[in-house]
């Protein structure tokens, strides 16, 4: 076990922050060009299907395999933990196997093979996800949550530069995009492996004095409110990732936009701003959060920029400006929302000695939409109506992110 910190509750030093920040990076690195570029790319190129319905069965494969293996994860983290100290040996095996599967993807030649490397890629992800999530509770006090969270998920927006370089690196499909990506991400983890000195968990130090005292009943019902609203907006985030490459592919081909343009440097366009943009705001709310100590209003107006962003994105005929300006709009509250939403729950669960399971069922807020968005799209999708359909399920969505903002507001423990 490392050294124990000589103020549990003083801001973690610089360096850890760092370090965790990076390997968040890492695993938001790892799926984000994958998912958004790279899969439907290949897919594509083998041209032996319709490239929507494949794109949604490896979704729908992905989404089943991730759900087990982070709960799984989850409570093999908090064993860990509870046996050595530290949760980062079971990282350490995820990211080993993160790079083994990017190599099986790299050289997928069929159906099949991708099938079978997105379930590898599942399963690795989650095994060094799980317990790296669970650090934010293990090591932070409550008055840090706001800027680590704030940290940890403006990798997400950040991510998505990743997506402009590959796609600028790469145009074309080829394994060459693959082992960049998959490289890229893993190197990501190696601080945080190497030289981890943060110090003894929250949970074995002495309380926050700042904390309030949360009632058992409300713990609970806190917890199932910002399950449900993640959920709701997660359901959205899930569509815009898994088929924004086939959404900008079909408005192309409609000449919807520049007429010179291609899906891939289309979507790079779009996303460069919208990652910038997005991580300068997740870093500010999550610090501003911190000092106001409040997280319930912050995180209903995010959800209300995501359900603005998804209505905008629904107008593909609008042309480059309204897609642009839908995905900006859409990424900022998405990043907001998932910062913010990890600190109030981290907040409750903080203490429980089973938080790293607590932690692997609220990431079923991730894997269930992933799950759910494709099959909606297997029973919705008509041949030659992609754009429509798709535009028709982003308007669904924004309602459901409406009603997640609403919903936020009834949480009691946390302000």
């Amino acid at each position: 076990m490392a050294e124990p910190m000589e103020n549990s509750m003083a801001r973690p030093p610089v360096l850890a922050i760092a370090q965790y920040g990076l390997a968040y990076l890492g695993v938001h690195l790892a799926f984000m060009p994958l998912l958004v570029l790279l899969v439907p790319r290949r897919v594509e190129a083998l041209g032996t299907g319709d490239a929507a319905t494949m794109v949604s069965w490896l979704l729908l494969s992905g989404a089943i395999v991730a759900g087990a293996s982070h709960i799984a994860a989850g409570h093999a983290s908090d064993r860990w933990l509870a046996r050595h100290g530290t949760r980062r040996g079971l990282i350490a095996i995820g990211a080993g196997l993160l790079a083994l599967s990017y190599g099986a993807l790299a050289w997928a030649g069929s159906f099949a093979a991708l099938l079978v490397g997105i379930a590898l890629f599942q399963c690795a992800l989650n095994f060094a996800f799980a317990p790296l999530g669970a650090l934010l509770t293990d090591h932070f006090p409550d008055r840090s949550k706001g800027l680590m969270a704030g940290i940890m998920h403006a990798a997400m927006p950040a991510s998505t530069l990743a997506v402009v370089l590959v796609g600028r690196l790469f145009p074309q499909d080829g394994p060459s995009g693959f082992l960049f990506a998959g490289g890229l991400s893993v190197a990501c983890f190696a601080p945080l492996l190497l030289a981890w000195k943060l110090g003894l968990v929250a949970a074995a130090a002495p309380a926050d004095p700042d904390r309030p005292t949360i009632p058992a009943q409300w713990a609970k019902r806190d917890f199932a409110i910002a399950w449900g609203a993640k959920l709701a907006v997660q359901l959205g985030a899930t569509f815009v990732s898994g088929y924004i490459y086939l959404y900008l592919a079909a408005a192309v081909a409609n000449r919807t936009t520049d007429p010179q343009a291609s899906a891939t440097s289309l979507l790079a366009d779009i996303s460069w701003p919208a990652g910038i943009i997005a991580v300068l705001a997740t870093l500010t709310a999550g610090v501003l959060s911190d000092r106001a100590r409040r997280r319930r209003v912050p995180l209903t107006l995010a959800a209300t920029a995501v359900a603005g962003g998804l209505v905008l994105l629904s107008q593909a005929g609008g042309g480059t400006t309204l897609l642009l300006g839908g995905y900006c709009l859409f990424y900022v509250g998405l990043s907001v929302f998932t910062s913010i939403d990890t600190a109030m729950v981290a907040q409750i669960v903080s203490g429980h000695r089973h938080r790293g399971t607590l932690l692997g069922v609220l990431n079923l807020t991730n894997t269930l939409p992933s799950a759910i968005a494709p099959a909606l799209a297997l029973l919705a999708f008509q041949p030659g109506a992609l754009a429509p359909v798709l535009g028709q399920l982003f308007l669904g969505c924004a309602v459901l992110a409406l009603m997640a903002g609403g919903a936020i507001l009834f949480v009691r423990s946390v302000r």
